[in-house]
């Protein structure tokens, strides 16, 4: 009884410390590039042998990887947000469809426009899943809220140095 009570609790606890783990990690960052523009990155550090979907996906597909920014304050977003990098596109033959994805760390930006400092904040959602070739992580949402900096254009001169 006692072995069978220890196996469970071990089986369990490798359960839980595995799904902690989730193959793509989330950072983000916001900086003034004027009094009143910024920038929002987001970045996705993709485990190896992993990879996170596109943008868009075809019907019938794994889900796309989205950005929910409605939780904004103070804020408005310009245009869509971008990937540093083109997606790969290929057959995947767990869908057997054509796919794109990110098999290594990309990053999103997105541009804004400050309406308002008081309160002035980013927060999104980003809502992604990701596969390995054999198995997927079901579909799963992040959400990650980050104060808007105050403009600093030594920060920014700082930042532009290529040594």
């Amino acid at each position: 009884m006692k072995k069978a009570l220890f196996l469970l609790i071990a089986l369990m606890t490798i359960t839980f410390a595995t799904e902690a783990q989730s193959p793509v990690r989330w950072r983000t960052s916001v900086r003034m590039t004027s009094p009143t523009e910024g920038e929002i990155s987001i970045k996705a550090l993709i485990s190896e042998g992993w990879h996170l979907y596109a943008l868009e996906m075809p019907a019938g597909g794994p889900k796309a990887t989205s950005f929910d920014f409605s939780g904004s304050t103070g804020i408005s977003l310009d245009g869509a947000i971008q990937p540093s990098e083109s997606p790969i596109t290929q057959m995947d033959p767990l869908f057997g469809k054509t796919l794109s994805w990110w098999d290594r760390n990309v990053t999103f930006t997105q541009r804004f426009t400050l309406k308002e400092r008081k309160d002035a904040r980013v927060k999104v959602s980003i809502y992604f899943m990701s596969c390995n070739g054999g198995t997927c992580t079901p579909p799963k949402t992040e959400t990650i809220t980050t104060i808007i900096p105050e403009y600093n254009p030594s920060e920014l001169n700082h930042s532009k140095k290529t040594r």
